[in-house]
C-alpha cells in the first residue's frame, strides 16, 4: 500500500515537472504565444461553422433538416404577416 502511494506521488510529481518544463520551453521563444492565439482565432470559428453545416445539411434525419432550413427561409410573408 505504501509503495502504491509513493508511485502515485512520483507519477504526479513527474507529470507536474514535465508539464512545467514543456511550458517553459514553449514560452522561451515569444513566437509560440502569437501562433497559439492565431490558431485559436481560426480554429474556434471554423469549428462552429462546421457544426452548423453538419446540423443543417448532413444530419441523418431529413425531416428535421427540412424544417430547419424552412426556419431559415427569407420569405417576407413569414416575418411580416399581411392581413
Amino acid at each position: 500500500m505504501i509503495r502504491l502511494v509513493r508511485d502515485r506521488e512520483r507519477r504526479r510529481q513527474f507529470a507536474r515537472n514535465f508539464g512545467a518544463t514543456l511550458l517553459n520551453c514553449l514560452l522561451e521563444d515569444g513566437e509560440f504565444i502569437a501562433l497559439a492565439c492565431f490558431a485559436l482565432l481560426l480554429a474556434i470559428p471554423l469549428c462552429m461553422v462546421g457544426i452548423v453545416v453538419y446540423h443543417l445539411a448532413f444530419d441523418p434525419y431529413a425531416a428535421e433538416v427540412a424544417s430547419r432550413r424552412d426556419i431559415l427561409s427569407i420569405n417576407p410573408d413569414k416575418w411580416f404577416p399581411r392581413s
